[in-house]
């Protein structure tokens, strides 16, 4: 390990960590454990290269728009779908159920990849199909990161189908749901989209925060419903987990 290079990524992993506080010199100086010349010698040339940036008024460092060059550049190396591969095998092995993975197109879902499952009675999905956003798992995973007013934007004028019993046609409360999962971390479809089908899904971010796909399962309702405290787990986990190689927080 190069220690210097080790101190000057651990600034910017404080730094983004801590965005409410004033990263100042002497405050960095403390967290580093080093002499004050050593660490502004390091904050230096983070801002040559654009890594951080300083506040001249309140004498402050914050991350530099140049992280967004290099996440840009890794984006646009990267598919979704090779990320997400391992977790979709992994998932669909601890659950026995199909797993897929999912993208927005408009009001929609897609779904971009999928892996099977052992069991011989499962829900099928396939690659290239759609689903609506309101009622499934996936849909609402897909919209977590929007609020209200973005919420009533996206389906202003809009009729949302009814194909259950269970299907939520209101927007007021599909907002509420979708809230709902925000704080959860996940979503349920319970028989919204088809009787007897469950279905489970967990949001994947973004280095922005933002909701890039979802991964979830879904199959018969009275398997899914008697495991569904493990499977929330196991989806669950693997949405943070490819969220985290995305560099969301």
């Amino acid at each position: 390990m190069i220690q210097s290079v080790e101190r000057a990524l651990s600034l910017l992993d404080h730094i983004a960590e801590h965005p409410e506080s004033s990263h100042n010199l002497a405050e960095m100086t403390e967290f580093l454990g080093v002499d004050k010349s050593s660490v502004f010698r390091l904050l230096s040339t983070l801002a040559k290269h654009g890594l951080v940036r300083q506040d001249e008024s309140r004498k402050t460092y914050q991350l530099g728009f140049g992280i967004y060059s290099l996440a840009a550049a890794l984006r646009s190396q990267v598919k979704i779908t090779e990320l997400a591969a391992p977790f979709l095998k992994r998932v669909a092995l601890a659950t026995k159920e199909n797993a897929h993975l999912a993208v927005r197109s408009g009001l929609s879902a897609v779904f971009v990849d999928r892996e099977r499952a052992s069991k011989t009675i499962a829900a099928n999905t396939s690659i290239g199909d759609s689903e609506e956003l309101h009622c499934t798992a996936v849909g609402k995973c897909l919209v977590s990161h929007l609020d209200r007013a973005a919420i009533g934007l996206l389906f202003e004028g809009v009729e949302l189908t009814r194909y259950t019993d269970r299907t939520i046609v209101d927007v007021e409360a599909l907002a509420a749901e979708i809230a709902a999962v925000k704080a959860a971390g996940y979503a349920v479809d319970a028989e919204e989209y088809e009787k007897n089908v469950v279905c489970l899904a967990a949001p994947v971010r973004n280095f922005e925060g933002v909701v890039e796909a979802a991964i979830g399962i879904s199959g018969p309702k009275e398997r899914m419903e008697a495991q569904m405290d493990a499977f929330v787990a196991i989806v669950r986990d693997a949405g943070l987990e490819l969220s985290a190689m995305l560099g969301a927080r």
